[in-house]
């Protein structure tokens, strides 16, 4: 029930691509990005590309307690 790692950082135009690796669904939600997963079943995926520099917090929108930030340089 985290984000692992909980910051990452990456170059703008990276890929980013999280996975599900928990046994119920989660989220990547980061609203003031306007990046939304939609709900992540057990070993699903989601990518996007970092296009613009800065931090991105975003949450599990499933579980508001699971929290990290990706920042792009």
């Amino acid at each position: 029930m985290k984000f692992v790692p909980e910051r990452l950082e990456v170059a703008a135009g990276d890929r980013i691509t999280w996975v599900n690796r928990d046994f119920v669904p989660h989220s990547v939600t980061a609203r003031a990005r306007g990046i939304e997963s939609g709900d992540l079943a057990e070993g699903a995926s989601w990518s996007t590309v970092a296009t613009k520099p800065g931090e991105i917090p975003y949450i599990c929108r499933l579980h508001p307690v699971m929290r990290a930030v990706v920042v792009v340089k």
